[in-house]
């Protein structure tokens, strides 16, 4: 083959593990030459072209392993969810000195019982606010069933974290009737 031909650079498409193989053998080369296990003529060409071989495709090699390993680890993925979630708690923490009385009394009435999750008819009733903020977050399985007033939600465990770093500004008082501050009364709906 004619060194000018650029047929040649096909082998830069070359998959992951053929320019593994092409590495190692041109390694492989150089200590059978070094070792005079392959008879030379003492040419400087025997090692020299072999060694630029072996950096090529070894470059080419580890390329294509690092290629394969970023798309099976996916970090960028990881980075997206990362900002995403520092960003939401960043919201929520700022939220907090703009929150109504009512989400102020919800919060406070979890916090006062360390209360996590707790259950509501589907719409959330008071802390519908706090649930398309994303302080809360209704839960369950798949195929769970639930009554129409008996609906799980949470708050998030991170969410949860900047809460009770602020709990100084959430009050909690016992109502009288001793309804919990999130339920709509069925007269006022």
């Amino acid at each position: 083959m004619n060194a000018t031909d650029p047929r040649w650079l096909e082998i830069l498409k070359a998959s992951g593990w053929q320019t593994t193989a092409l590495a190692v053998a041109c390694i492989t080369v150089v200590v059978m030459v070094k070792q005079q296990i392959i008879p030379t003529d003492g040419s400087f060409y025997w090692i020299a072209v072999p060694m630029i071989g072996a950096i090529v495709f070894g470059c080419l090699s580890v390329a294509a392993i690092g290629k394969s390993v970023v798309g099976a680890v996916e970090p960028s993925a990881r980075f997206s969810h990362f900002r995403r979630r520092r960003a939401q708690l960043r919201a929520i923490r700022d939220y907090i000195p703009h929150m109504t009385p009512k989400e102020r009394e919800i919060i406070g009435y979890l916090l006062h019982y360390n209360q996590r999750v707790f259950q509501t008819t589907p719409d959330g009733g008071y802390a519908a606010p706090l649930i398309a903020k994303g302080v809360v977050c209704p839960i369950g399985i798949a195929g769970q069933v639930f009554g129409a007033h008996q609906v799980p939600f949470e708050i998030p465990r991170p969410v949860w974290d900047v809460l009770t770093a602020n709990r100084a500004t959430f009050s909690y008082k016992q109502a009288s009737d001793g309804a919990v501050p999130w339920a709509i009364h069925w007269m006022a709906r």
